[in-house]
């Protein structure tokens, strides 16, 4: 089962799974500590930008999209889905459930008035190489440098 949620209604559930999800992509570790900053994102959800949704089994999250839909700072006319989290347990990623997830984002995204998606993958994760076979390309390359 899939359904958009709260940030409060969520958090909580996902304590194991955001640190999973951390410890599996984070490439600097030392310096990102895991601190969400939740003031931020409940002002986000109250001015209607934010779009959470978590995928159950067996009432259980093992998975959730966090996206970010708004006017594009470059383009004030053009209403953008900008995925901020997306994660799926280990082993659930066999089954259909991220790409639910990917697809249901995309839909309430849409449904938000979004035109654009933009979807963020780690290279050589099984999320960059599903992308491209769901219709995206490539929009920008995003490189890092620990300062």
């Amino acid at each position: 089962m899939m359904k958009e949620v709260s940030i409060d209604e969520i958090f909580d559930n996902i304590q194991d799974l955001f640190i999973e999800h951390r410890e599996e992509v984070t490439t600097h570790k030392h310096i990102m500590i895991l601190n969400p900053d939740m003031d931020k994102y409940r002002k986000m959800e109250e001015q209607g930008v934010l779009l959470i949704l978590a995928a159950y089994v067996e009432n259980k999250v093992v998975g959730y999209s966090v996206s970010f839909v708004c006017p594009h700072i470059h383009y004030a006319d053009l209403i953008h889905a900008m995925n901020d989290l997306l994660f799926v347990k280990k082993e659930y990623r066999n089954s259909m459930i991220g790409f639910k997830l990917i697809k249901e984002t995309e839909r309430k995204a849409k449904g938000r008035g979004a035109r654009f998606m933009l979807w963020h993958a780690k290279e050589n994760t099984s999320l960059a190489v599903m992308l491209p076979g769901m219709g995206c390309g490539i929009q920008d390359i995003v490189f890092s440098k620990e300062l």
